[in-house]
C-alpha cells in the first residue's frame, strides 16, 4: 500500500518546482517587455532627432491633386519650419490647415519614411462663378461679416468664397459667370441655384443680387426679374425656356425687361420710345 503521507510530500515539491519555473519565465517574460519597450521609445528617440528622418526642404514633400494652385502656394498654406523632424509633425493639423487657409475642399497627408517625407493629396475647390465687389453699403450693413464680398472673388459650387487671387493658373478656366451683389446670407442657397443654372438652356452671363427682394439676371433674351428667390426659381427659368423664340418675335432691344415674378404669366416692359419735339 503506497504511503499517502510520501505522495503529498512528492506532488508539494512538484509543484513548487512547477512553480518556480513559472515565476521565472514571467520575470523574464517582463524583462524582454521592459527592454522591447525601451528599445522602441529610444529608436523613435534617436529617430526623431535623426537628420536623416527630418524634412531638410518642401523637395522632400510630393504633392497630387493640384492643377490650379502652384506646389509653391500649396508649401505655403502648410507653412513648415524646416528642418522638421517627421516624427513631430501630425498630418491631421496639416490637413487641416490646408483645408482652412486655402482654396482646397479636401487634404490628406501621409508621412513617408523611405525616402523620408511626405506625400499629400489634395482636392481643389473648383471656382464656378465670379464674385464682383459688393459696394452698396446699405445692404452689405446686414451682415455680420460682409468683409470677404467687399473685394472681388470666386464662388465654388458650394457657395464657398474665395479671393480672386487664390489660384494663379486660372487662364481659359476663368469662369464666365458673374455675380453682384453676392452676400454672406445667400451662400446657402447657392448651391441650388447654380445647379437651376446648370441646367437651364438659356445662357445666363450674371446675377445681380443686391437687391434681396429682385435677383436680376442678364440672359441672352435680356434682363429678367424674378423678385425675391425662392421655390418657384426653376418654374421662372422653365418660363424663360419658353421664351427663347421671343428674338424672332420683336426686336430684344426694345424690351428694358422681362418680369418672371409670376412665372405663370411673364410680362414684358417695354422701353418707351422718346420723341422729339417740333420746332
Amino acid at each position: 500500500m503506497p504511503d499517502i503521507t510520501e505522495l503529498s510530500k512528492n506532488r508539494l515539491t512538484t509543484r513548487r518546482q512547477d512553480l518556480k519555473r513559472r515565476r521565472q519565465r514571467l520575470f523574464w517574460q517582463r524583462l524582454w517587455r521592459q527592454a522591447a519597450i525601451v528599445g522602441l521609445t529610444v529608436g523613435c528617440l534617436s529617430m526623431a532627432t535623426s537628420s536623416r528622418w527630418q524634412l531638410q526642404s518642401a523637395e522632400q514633400i510630393t504633392l497630387s491633386g493640384n492643377q490650379l494652385l502652384p506646389d509653391e502656394k500649396v508649401h505655403r498654406l502648410m507653412d513648415i519650419e524646416y528642418p522638421q523632424s517627421l516624427l513631430k509633425l501630425h498630418p491631421l493639423d496639416i490637413e487641416k490647415s490646408l483645408v482652412a487657409k486655402g482654396p482646397i475642399a479636401d487634404a490628406i497627408v501621409r508621412r513617408r519614411l523611405l525616402p523620408p517625407g511626405l506625400n499629400i493629396r489634395i482636392q481643389e475647390r473648383t471656382p464656378v462663378a465670379i464674385a464682383l465687389p459688393n459696394t452698396d453699403i446699405a445692404v452689405t450693413a446686414l451682415d455680420d461679416d460682409p468683409q470677404s464680398f467687399t473685394q472681388m472673388g470666386l464662388l465654388d459650387a458650394n457657395g464657398y468664397w474665395m479671393p480672386y487671387d487664390s489660384f494663379t493658373k486660372l487662364g481659359t478656366q476663368e469662369p464666365q459667370l458673374q455675380v453682384r451683389g453676392m452676400r454672406p446670407a445667400y451662400q446657402k442657397d447657392w448651391p441650388e441655384i447654380y445647379q437651376a443654372l446648370q441646367a437651364t438652356p438659356v445662357a445666363i452671363s450674371q446675377l445681380d443680387w443686391r437687391d434681396p427682394a429682385n435677383l436680376i439676371l442678364h440672359t441672352e433674351l435680356g434682363t429678367v426679374h424674378v423678385g425675391s428667390y425662392g421655390q418657384n426659381f426653376d418654374q421662372q427659368l422653365t418660363a424663360l425656356d419658353r421664351m427663347r423664340n421671343l428674338n424672332a418675335e420683336m426686336d430684344i432691344e426694345e424690351i428694358a425687361f422681362i418680369d418672371l415674378r409670376n412665372p405663370e404669366n411673364p410680362t414684358l416692359e417695354i422701353l418707351q420710345a422718346t420723341t422729339t419735339p417740333d420746332p
